[in-house]
């Protein structure tokens, strides 16, 4: 397995995307990309990089550090690193950087025919994509505006299902306009109602699961399952060698979802900078997360859409 692949998150387009939607500044320290986030509600941070799994990271100087810590007045640094990335990591070390939070992934192998594929996976992986085909949950690309408006509708509704701010529908369009060909958007079907909906990133030869979405009342239907094995077939078929899923918190039930693909488990390390040690990580298990997530379920759609953006870049996960 090739862990040498550039995945999406290093790519520039991807960094200017997130600069001019949040309206982050942008840090160039020897090559590692740091967007400076600033929150009244959660803190004044530089990271690498927000909403992705791993950050653009190169060999980093205390010296410089220091001064861009001063210069933003910034708490803390924080940079996203995968575990197979053994020279960073040394070198964060190096530098005074110390781990805040680590996370779980797991690379599915998919430079092989569809039924070695197949084979890896747990049986109730397997189960569950049947399931969903016999109760004919079909497959929909997105691949117009209009199209696009009923994955955001959908990605709404799940956002106040499970009480967590959105993106905004112009972060949407604009990733879809601007980097339509490293994006895979595509939505679950049953009788042509949207059911659930997945986006992926393309990076050299490396998919990312990026977001995946299903509405509670639809569960049942598996779609989600139909919509990861279809886009694995198809991203095998056209040459990818890495089905990547994804950051994932451990011992949860989206981790245990993601092991019985049979993928290999990596660990990605959220190392911090803090001279002053006033790290204190953003956790969605923090009890004022949970008040704000009860808070947020209540809230019409419309003001969620109208609010969500700001809230959720601030957050910056």
């Amino acid at each position: 397995m090739n862990n040498k692949l550039e995945t999406f998150f290093e790519k520039d387009r991807w960094i200017n995307h997130l600069v001019e939607t949040y309206h982050y500044t942008l840090y160039n320290l020897n090559q590692t990309y740091l967007l400076h986030v600033k929150s009244t509600l959660f803190g004044n941070r530089l990271i690498s990089l927000p909403f992705s799994d791993y950050g653009k990271i190169n060999n980093l100087d205390l010296d410089d550090l220091r001064k861009i810590t001063s210069q933003t007045k910034a708490k803390y640094v924080e940079v996203r690193v995968p575990q197979w990335k053994k020279s960073i990591i040394d070198n964060l070390s190096e530098n005074n950087f110390f781990l805040g939070v680590r996370y779980k992934t797991f690379l599915l192998d998919i430079d092989h025919d569809e039924e070695t594929i197949w084979r890896k996976m747990n049986k109730k992986i397997r189960n569950s994509i049947r399931a969903s085909i016999k109760r004919k949950v079909k497959i929909k690309e997105i691949e117009t505006i209009q199209d696009l408006k009923t994955y955001y509708n959908l990605y709404l509704k799940e956002s106040k299902e499970i009480g967590s701010p959105p993106h905004s529908y112009n972060f949407f369009t604009s990733l879809f306009k601007n980097l339509r060909k490293n994006v895979v958007i595509n939505i679950a079907l049953k009788e042509d109602k949207p059911v659930a909906g997945l986006i992926i990133f393309l990076g050299e030869k490396w998919a990312n699961l990026w977001q995946s979405i299903s509405l509670h009342k639809y569960r049942n239907l598996n779609a989600s399952y139909l919509l990861i094995w279809d886009s694995i077939t198809k991203l095998s078929s056209n040459g990818f060698r890495i089905f990547d899923f994804g950051r994932t918190r451990e011992e949860t039930g989206i981790h245990f979802f993601k092991k019985r693909w049979g993928g290999y488990e990596q660990d990605i390390y959220h190392f911090i900078f803090s001279e002053n040690k006033q790290y204190k990580k953003i956790d969605p298990y923090d009890r004022k997360f949970i008040f704000l997530s009860k808070i947020w379920r209540k809230l019409p759609i419309k003001i969620i859409e109208k609010i969500g953006n700001r809230t959720i870049g601030g957050i910056a996960l």
